[in-house]
């Protein structure tokens, strides 16, 4: 019976959690709609990112000894390449002329800017929510105030003293909500930066032993 009862406790705290999250939802305003929209957003490009970088720093950095066999380019193909930058990087190069090492440098150059901007992937959508989300949140707080004080009755004070207090919430969840967001995106857009800047520094070390390679292939 104990536990039975202990369970429902349970249930019956979570239901009435989800409403207060309902509640609060609501209380918040009509800007709560987009600022739902941008955390949505927010949560699965982040996610996709974090997987993707965590993906990118686990490459096993012995598999780079064998991109130095100037045969594997031959070898590659577009299904290797999806989570492989390395990889993708030597795929590019495939089209150009490799016949001296001048050539090759300019084909790694052109090839690594490319993977640039896969790695900016979202920096724009990330970079809008971090200015967009506490506007809104400021909009919020403005139609909180603006209906707060259309309840203030200055002849019957206290009489509308629900509604005041409500027009107050509104504003300050909607601030709250949009700070919160522009937060959490400023946090996870940083922490990507940190690991780009990293990788690209990794990648440029590679092209520089590929490229020597390449030299102390021709020399013999």
């Amino acid at each position: 019976m104990y536990l039975n009862f202990s369970n429902e406790e349970v249930v019956l705290n979570k239901f009435k959690f989800n409403i207060n999250v309902i509640n609060l939802f609501k209380s918040g305003g009509v800007v709560m709609w987009p600022l739902l929209l941008l955390s949505l957003l927010s949560l699965s490009f982040i996610f996709e990112r974090f997987f993707y970088w965590n993906n990118l720093v686990n490459i096993n950095n012995n598999i780079i000894n064998q991109f130095t066999d100037l045969n594997y380019l031959n070898k590659i193909n577009k299904k290797e390449i999806i989570n492989n930058p390395y990889k993708k990087l030597l795929f590019k190069i495939k089209n150009f002329d490799l016949s001296t090492q001048r050539n090759l440098s300019i084909a790694l150059s052109i090839s690594l800017q490319s993977i640039q901007s896969e790695f900016d992937r979202y920096n724009n959508f990330f970079a809008t929510t971090i200015a967009v989300a506490p506007l809104l949140g400021l909009l919020g707080t403005v139609f909180g105030l603006i209906n707060s004080f259309s309840f203030i009755d200055i002849g019957n004070a206290g009489a509308n003293a629900d509604e005041v207090t409500g027009g107050i919430s509104e504003a300050l969840i909607s601030t709250a909500a949009g700070l919160i967001i522009a937060i959490v995106n400023l946090v996870f857009t940083n922490y990507f930066k940190s690991i780009k800047y990293k990788q690209l520094r990794l990648m440029n070390e590679f092209c520089g032993k590929y490229e020597s390679f390449f030299s102390a292939k021709n020399l013999k």
